[in-house]
């Protein structure tokens, strides 16, 4: 490169100056270049020499990218409305042309919000995509409900014209009746009436919601949805506890996506205990028991006297055991589900569970005492269930087989429950077929001769 640099500089030499030799040009033009390496020269003579350090360098080793300063300037409210008229008019566009796009007035506010927040146009595109099979499913149930509602007029025209030309009393629902009728409203009133009594005598349990950094757009969804249900479970069961949300952030995404799940959830007369202060300074610390699948002591039995603490995370990515350092930062006593002791776990199934069925465990766990009865809120999918599933355990004893292992006294059922004894002794780890044993004088004189049977 440095010849080209030389020749090319030649080049504009000559032809600015044409009178000058070719020699002297290509001297004039090298100087520079002679000038520098006398100055590092002579520098290099000035300065006292350093002690040359070689380095060893991994020719194998990958080099890694160096993380650029992040030069990001916070966008203002004049560019952000201007970004959002844009592709207010994309969307317009897009569904003009029939594309799988919806209205503009199907869009709201936190649509938007989540729209601007896309780094691509192919994000954005797969999310108008979702929004518009949502679109179409609700255009699909409003035809249906109208369909409905016309079918019912019919229906309720012809009764009436029978009732108009018979005169006799009929009997039954929607006639007659000894009966009356119980309305959603009224069952609706019902609960939350049983909820407020839980507020005074029921046990307490706390959502602890303090994980939303922790968690991505779809996981806040995901854990904002079982928040809803966890709430819907405990308010139908006869013996509901006293439920607690903790650490919430009401301009968080999982609380903003929870509000749309239960709209009058803030309201003053509705039975649900929102706060925004930590447990520890609501309820005495000493009663206090935080459950996490990380930590090593099982949780035997249930306490009245204790408050126990759920983790409202979903945690499909980031799988850091937050909930297990939550606790021993605030000194607060752990414990966790004793699954390993009561279910036996199928292949390639995880131990995690939802909020809905904690909570569900829960109750169970309160109302019975029983962790038999507690534990059959886990899904059946992650469970092995070897006797309506014979393959499996084919499966595994043919597995063992092959390391030299037998675990028939692992998987030894009961007669009258039915369930695996581990703590049985093996009657042998080896043992030999019939038949098998060596004999030095048969040894190499030919096949051994069977008797067949005619």
């Amino acid at each position: 490169m440095l010849k080209n640099l030389v020749h090319w500089r030649t080049c504009r030499f000559v032809f600015n100056n044409p009178v000058v030799f070719r020699g002297g040009a290509v001297r004039s033009l090298c100087n520079p270049f002679r000038q520098k390496a006398n100055e590092n020269k002579n520098a290099a003579l000035t300065e006292p020499a350093e002690p040359v350090i070689k380095k060893h360098v991994n020719p194998f080793a990958q080099a890694t990218a160096t993380e650029l300063p992040e030069l990001s300037v916070p966008e203002t409210k004049e560019e952000r409305e201007k970004r959002l008229k844009v592709l207010q008019l994309e969307v317009d566009i897009a569904h003009q042309e029939g594309r799988r796009v919806p209205a503009l007035d199907f869009f709201q506010d936190h649509h938007w919000a989540h729209v601007l927040t896309l780094p691509s146009k192919s994000a954005r595109i797969k999310y108008y995509a979702f929004l518009w099979q949502i679109e179409m499913k609700k255009e699909s149930l409003q035809r249906k409900k109208e369909q409905r509602a016309g079918e019912t007029e019919r229906r309720v025209a012809e009764i009436r014209k029978e009732r108009a030309e018979n005169d006799h009393i009929i009997y039954g629902l929607a006639h007659t009746s000894m009966f009356l009728r119980i309305y959603d409203s009224t069952i609706n009133h019902w609960q939350n009436n049983r909820l407020t009594r839980a507020m005074q005598f029921a046990p307490k349990l706390v959502l602890d919601c303090s994980y939303d950094d922790h968690m991505n757009h779809r996981e806040s969804s995901y854990a904002a949805k079982q928040l809803m249900l966890c709430f819907a479970e405990n308010r139908a069961n006869d013996e509901p506890f006293d439920l607690h949300y903790c650490n919430t952030k009401f301009d968080g995404s999982c609380m903003q996506i929870l509000k749309r799940y239960i709209p009058t959830m803030l309201n003053p007369e509705f039975p649900m205990n929102i706060h925004s202060q930590c447990f520890t300074e609501l309820f005495p610390k000493e009663q206090l028991v935080y459950l996490t699948p990380h930590c090593r002591e099982d949780l035997v039995t249930y306490d009245p006297d204790d408050i126990y603490i759920v983790g409202a995370m979903v945690d499909t990515v980031n799988n850091e055991p937050l909930s297990l350092a939550k606790a021993k930062r605030l000194g607060l006593r752990m414990a966790r589900l004793p699954l390993d002791r009561y279910l036996q776990w199928g292949a390639g199934s995880g131990k995690s569970l939802t909020l809905n069925q904690m909570i569900s465990i829960m109750l169970d766990l309160k109302k019975t005492g029983d962790w038999n009865t507690a534990l059959q809120h886990v899904p059946r999918r992650k469970v092995a269930d070897y006797a309506t599933h014979p393959n499996d355990r084919q499966a595994l004893n043919k597995r063992a087989n092959k390391l030299n292992v037998r675990i028939d006294h692992l998987l030894k059922h009961e007669g009258n429950g039915g369930r695996a004894t581990v703590f049985a002794k093996p009657e042998m780890l080896r043992h030999h077929k019939e038949g098998m044993d060596f004999k030095l004088e048969k040894w190499a004189t030919g096949k051994r001769k069977t008797n067949r049977s005619s």
